[in-house]
């Protein structure tokens, strides 16, 4: 049957010699009409082309092999009609060898058919993931070691400021960050040249110019438009009728200061003086006449300025937070260490490439650079004759590269000629590097406009892969709508989803997606509009969308409500709630009586909704699809979560990759416990304490040689069992079937033992010569493994992770690394590096479960009914906050370090770069949100989970009722998908409905269920009579029997009701509670007795919290906890002991300096300190002593129960004396007297006492409270 084409796809196919863009909208039938045009460009026309005289590239294997079945198929159709068409017998050949293709696979095509053009063998292999992140690691690791020892002061200084903790982390990685952008350049070196050159700028009018101060000066100017905007608004309300008049002259003046911050946005200097001087009057007071004032405008003028205002603070906080020249010195002080990284960075690209050199292999950067190189040459060479710049800038420049500037060569007009037309898709998502070798083989050099694109900027969602969505936006600036050689057709017509679900995806994405924010406005060309047909049916609104909200909030409690409640919303996690929500949703839509009906396309017909018929789009599935999985199979509902993680920590995954780190090197003790536990040994927990404890008696704490000497010697001892039993009163008979028994044990434990150390060594000699995927296959085959975990639950995914297992270990085989210690480290370094496989996928059928996957995973997908959940988490700004921040075009960032002085502030730059970052990552967000909610075809249901759910409604809705797109500094203040969803649909409209649920609706919800399950059909026939025959006679025997019935049930209801759990007040008991908990408890009536003090001011108020209190009294104990009792310390010391601690990274340096040494001073000359030093001196001194007791609840003075209560704690320090103990607590607190401590501690020190007596059997024979404002206080 032909298609009917809309006249917009009609363009698209039919349209020829032009260089075309495509916006297709999601489910406009892109890829149809892509193969469509490709069909007819080589069937149709008086001179169809050659398949192969066409270039195809998409984004993946999977969408370049089903376009190249398309297109074979449609050929092999024409054939059947025209079987002597030899044109069409040609492209059924030629569409076998077409350059249908990812761009990587074109680049590879040209390296191997060019490869003379490079310095690299031809026999070049392209590396595994797993191969490519160990040879990086062995590089990196390599680098940095020679320049950890000649890499001289400057890299000494770099890697003081960056490191992360005592050692070097985080220096790999920032590393690594520069390498990739640098990749990410078609031209490397001059991405390092130009970031060098930038930090060379010392003048503000150079930096003006930069990219990233470009930046900046539009950020300013397109706020303070919208300020301009939005007090307008305000302005114009102040004049309506009983509008706030007198706040007009407040609202000018701002009018005239954001109107000058706009005329200032040439330079920063001036946009820096006119922000400076925007300063907010108070609003004037409306009393008396002012009475007539309506309260709605009135708060809506003074919420519009309040937005204003704590916009205008927020920009000065991070463009204007120090004068311009304070702000370009703080950045010149990190020159040399961003010029530090660039060179690591560079060199570390060097000795990479030499090391795939070396080992003949490329990586994915490779393919398309060295595709690069053979298509370029060089147009000028810059050489030290030709270099004009003065000596001095020549050593400001050291270890600059001479690099090339390179233009298309003779490869690339080959290229060009060689192919009519360059078909790209899904165009949004190319990068700078793609984008220029398009450039090079197309025909737009020598006038001959001949590349197709086809893309939707709204659906670009792999920023993290560095694609740049502005290619594909600008071309959409400049193409013309028009017929012409460089033309733009809209694609709006959507064919997947109802209408109903369009209207309510526009109407979103009308308010919140806009140019400033989403790089394109959401206009009615970019809209949704309806192009699918659906049989007709009733009852339409069972298929509106729904926005289901969880409220996380404690809600206050009802008089009904058991006052349990409360406690039992802690038992369940933000997670766990919604996936309840979402279950109970999952079991109303797929009743096969009440539930929805959607249409089947095999069919032909209506039918109720199926579990296979749902997904459950999530914005990251790592976390969330395991709880949901699990939450979902209580309710009764099967789930499968695709998903990229979790493969090596599977049970079997893991316990195989243990068995060869303990063939490779069995001295290891967490893998040889693991195969000792596993079914390769059988042993068991208590065998294995045998083992342990017997090799701890005989041998020298200092000479324990592990686990591995422990097993020996068990296996090789010999001689009698020893008895622990030495009561006089066993008999004989007693203890000789004691040592039967044990030695019956021992030696079966010896016998298992002896045969899994037999297995290692077979394995460990077979691994000598066996490839890993042989020895993985005996390993499976000689312990019955494979067969093992196939009998556990989910076995058939089981088997095919150790299947899976094998096909990595064939992989690694293929690499340049081999044996079990290399695979091992393989592994190891692909669960550092995050590179993990997912589960492998197990055969079911989709008709049966609910499918849970990342929005990222469904893009290109669609579904009957969709859930798009977890729409109340944050958004993740990881990639904003650190020392450095790095962009592909702004450069790098860094924080103002001072290394001698441990000061550490902001730069304007990382600043600049932090909200631009911030800004790409939220236009992201939307179009990831825009990709999630047009996947649906029936139904789509948003969901999210919130506390304080009603406040953030409420503050959303005032800018919800606003018309019109919502503006760019209000939509920059989401911190999540639901804000956006609140704030773009008010409380009341069409296409949305939305319900608001608690945990209390949930459970009743759930009672409600079981009560139906509980009451079925048979039930519910039996409690009416087995005859449905009815009489209005009482006496009648049947409605006797029914009168009977309902009593029963009536009074096993009552009962059930009404009943009573006997032990309720246990259900209040604190299983566990710490010492100082029971201290707020006995201080609860001493707060009516606290003394008034003077008010402190604010800016006291908040250094009194800052190094005041529990950080004080922090600082002080673990000070005492370190300090060396057992020598005397001179005064000088004492002083600078904290600060002592803090160089040595034992304490945090700002709590070291909360603690006096005249503190410490008069604690050691006390009579108790000196007690204390005596102690230490004989080694009976103790420190920070953990303990948890077990108290009759009865004793707690609360609770009339004999259940015991856990009772846990430190004790500061306590000291033996003479036989006795002697306990010590210090505090830090601030009272009038020391009755007030002994008042308030008294009940903690007699806790404390209770528990050192029972955990020493020792008497506690004096207890102090040291106080450093009284000394001691004994109790």
């Amino acid at each position: 049957m032909a298609v009917n084409w809309t006249r917009e796809q009609k363009q698209v196919i039919e349209g020829r010699e032009k260089s075309l863009l495509v916006s297709a909208a999601a489910g406009s039938g892109k890829t149809a009409v892509l193969v469509e045009r490709i069909i007819q460009m080589i069937t149709e026309g008086e001179n169809p082309k050659d398949i192969d005289r066409l270039l195809v590239m998409t984004f993946t294997r999977a969408a370049a092999a089903e376009m190249r079945e398309r297109i074979q198929a449609a050929i092999e159709k024409k054939l059947e009609s025209e079987p002597e068409n030899e044109h069409l017998q040609q492209q059924a050949v030629l569409v076998q060898f077409a350059q249908i293709t990812t761009i990587d696979s074109f680049c590879l095509h040209i390296m191997r058919e060019h490869f003379d053009r490079l310095d690299i063998d031809p026999a070049f292999r392209v590396g595994d993931e797993g191969e490519m992140l160990l040879m990086r690691a062995d590089v990196m690791d390599g680098l940095l070691e020679d320049y950890y020892r000649d890499g001289g002061k400057r890299y000494e200084e770099f890697v003081d400021a960056y490191a992360t903790g005592k050692a070097d982390g985080g220096i790999a990685e920032y590393v690594m960050q520069v390498y990739n952008f640098a990749q990410s350049n078609p031209w490397p070196d001059a991405w390092y040249e130009k970031c060098r050159e930038e930090l060379l700028l010392t003048e503000q009018g150079e930096l003006e110019q930069t990219e990233w101060m470009q930046f900046l000066l539009r950020d300013i100017a397109l706020q303070a438009q919208e300020w301009k905007i939005q007090l307008r608004e305000a302005w114009e309300i102040c004049q309506e009728t009983g509008g706030p008049m007198p706040y007009l002259p407040m609202i000018e003046e701002d009018l005239r200061h954001a109107e000058a911050v706009c005329g200032a946005a040439g330079s920063f200097e001036t946009i820096s003086e006119a922000l400076e001087q925007f300063t907010f009057s108070r609003l004037a007071a409306i009393r008396g006449k002012n009475g007539e004032v309506d309260p709605e405008k009135k708060a809506l003028v003074s919420d519009c300025r309040s937005r204003v205002k704590k916009a205008v603070e927020k920009l000065k906080g991070e463009y204007l937070f120090a004068s311009p020249e304070q702000m370009l010195t703080d950045m010149e002080a990190g020159k040399e260490r961003i010029l530090e990284l660039l060179e690591l960075a560079q060199e570390f690209g060097r000795r990479f490439r030499a090391k795939k050199k070396e080992k003949n292999v490329v990586d994915f950067h490779d393919l398309e650079h060295f595709a690069l190189e053979i298509l370029t040459e060089p147009e000028s060479e810059c050489s030290e004759a030709e270099e004009t710049s003065s000596a001095e800038e020549n050593d400001q420049m050291q270890g600059k590269n001479v690099w090339t500037v390179r233009v298309p060569g003779t490869v690339a007009d080959e290229l060009a000629v060689q192919y009519d037309e360059i078909l790209v898709d899904e165009y949004q998502d190319s990068n700078l590097v793609q984008e220029t070798l398009i450039q090079c083989i197309s025909g737009e050099r020598f006038d001959r406009p001949n590349v197709f694109m086809v893309g939707d900027v709204k659906q670009s969602i792999y920023k993290f892969r560095l694609a740049r969505p502005e290619l594909f936006l600008e071309k959409y600036s400049t193409y013309t709508s028009e017929e012409s050689a460089h033309q733009k057709i809209e694609l709006h017509q959507n064919f997947r989803s109802r209408d109903h679900i369009l209207e309510s995806i526009n109407a979103i994405f009308y308010r919140i997606m806009t140019e400033k924010l989403g790089n394109i406005s959401y206009t009615e060309d970019a809209a949704l509009h309806p192009g699918a047909a659906f049989e007709e049916r009733d009852g339409l609104d069972e298929l509106k969308t729904e926005l289901l909200l969880v409220d996380l909030s404690v809600q206050p409690q009802k008089e009904t409500e058991s006052p349990e409640l409360d406690d039992e919303a802690a038992d369940y996690t933000a997670r766990e709630l919604e996936a309840r929500m979402i279950a109970g949703k999952i079991r109303e839509m797929t009743d096969k009586e009440r539930g929805i009906t959607i249409w089947d396309k095999e069919l032909g017909a209506y039918r109720r909704a199926q579990y296979g018929d749902i997904v459950i789009l999530l914005r990251s599935v790592s976390g969330w699809a395991e709880e949901f999985i699990e939450v979902l199979a209580t309710q009764g509902i099967p789930a499968v979560a695709e998903s990229r993680t979790g493969y090596f920590n599977t049970l079997e995954v893991e316990t195989v990759l243990n068995l060869l780190a303990v063939i490779d090197n069995p001295m290891q003790d967490i893998p040889l416990a693991s195969v000792l536990k596993s079914p390769f040994g059988g042993v068991s927990d208590e065998e294995m304490a045998w083992i342990v404890a017997e090799h701890k008696a005989g041998v020298d704490r200092s000479r324990d040689a592990g686990l591995y000497r422990a097993v020996v010697e068990y296996m090789n001892e010999d001689g009698p069992v020893k008895s622990n039993d030495e009561s006089d009163d066993s008999s004989i008979a007693d203890a000789f079937r004691f040592q039967k028994n044990k030695l019956i044990q021992k030696n079966n434990l010896r016998r298992k033992l002896q045969k899994l150390f037999t297995l290692l060594d077979t394995f460990r000699q077979e691994s000598v010569y066996l490839p890993m995927h042989e020895l993985l296959y005996r390993i499976y085959d000689k312990t019955g493994y494979y067969r093992y975990v196939s009998a556990l639950p989910g076995g058939a995914g089981r088997r095919g992770n150790l299947d899976m297992l094998v096909e990595k270990a064939a992989a690694y085989e293929a690499t340049s690394y081999r044996g079990v210690f290399h695979f091992i480290r393989y592994i190891e370094k692909l669960k550092k590096y995050n590179t993990d496989f997912g589960e492998a996928p197990v055969a079911d059928s989709e008709g049966t479960v609910v499918r849970i996957m990342s929005i990222h995973k469904s893009k290109g997908l669609e579904f009957p009914i969709v859930f798009v959940a977890g729409m109340g988490k944050n958004f993740n700004k990881q990639d904003t906050r650190g020392k450095l921040l790095i962009d592909a075009d702004l450069g790098i960032g860094t924080d103002y370090l001072d290394s001698e002085k441990r000061i550490k502030g902001l730069t304007l730059k990382k600043n600049v770069m932090k909200r631009r970052m911030e800004l790409e990552a939220l236009g992201e967000e939307l179009r990831v949100l825009y990709v999630a909610l047009t996947r649906a075809k029936e139904k789509l249901i948003l969901t999210a989970s919130s506390r304080k759910l009603e406040d953030r409604i409420a503050k959303w809705s005032a800018v919800a009722a606003e018309h019109g797109a919502i503006p760019y500094t209000i939509l920059t203040l989401a911190s999540s998908y639901l804000d956006w969803i609140l704030m773009s649909i008010p409380e009341k409209n069409p296409w949305i409905s939305y319900q608001m649920e608690t945990l209390s609706d949930q459970i009743d919800r759930e009672i409600g269920t079981q009560i139906r399950q509980t009451l079925s059909r048979e039930w519910l026939r039996w409690l009416a009579g087995e005859d449905s025959h009815l009489s209005n006679d009482e006496n009648h025997p049947n409605t006797q029997n029914r009168l009977e019935n309902i009593r029963q049930i009536e009074s096993i209801i009552s009962n059930n009701y009404h009943f009573q759990y006997p032990y309720l007040d246990d259900l209040s008991l604190n299983t566990k509670m710490s010492v100082s908990e029971l201290k707020k408890k006995g201080m609860e009536e001493e707060e009516e007795e606290m003394v008034f003090l003077p008010t402190l001011p604010v800016f006291m108020e908040k250094e009194q919290e800052e190094k005041g209190g529990a950080t004080r009294g922090t600082a002080y104990h673990r000070v005492l906890q370190l300090l060396p009792f057992e020598r005397a310390m001179s005064r000088q010391e004492l002083n600078a002991f904290p600060a002592k601690l803090a160089a040595e990274g034992r304490m945090d340096a700002e709590a070291a300096a909360l603690v006096r040494g005249s503190d410490l001073a008069k604690l050691t000359a006390s009579s108790l300190g000196k007690r204390m030093q005596r102690a230490a001196a004989a080694g009976k001194l103790y420190r920070e002593k953990q303990f948890v007791i077990g108290i009759p609840a009865r004793e707690m003075g609360e609770w009339d129960s004999d259940e015991r209560i856990l009772i846990q704690g430190i004790i500061d320090a306590f000291f033996e004396e003479d036989g006795k103990l002697v306990l010590v607590d210090y505090k830090t607190d601030y009272v009038e007297n020391s009755d007030i401590l002994i008042r308030r501690y008294e009940a903690q020190v007699r806790y404390y006492t209770r528990a050192l007596e029972q955990m020493t059997g020792k008497r506690v024979a004096e207890r102090y409270l040291y106080s450093f404002r009284f000394g001691a206080i004994e109790v």
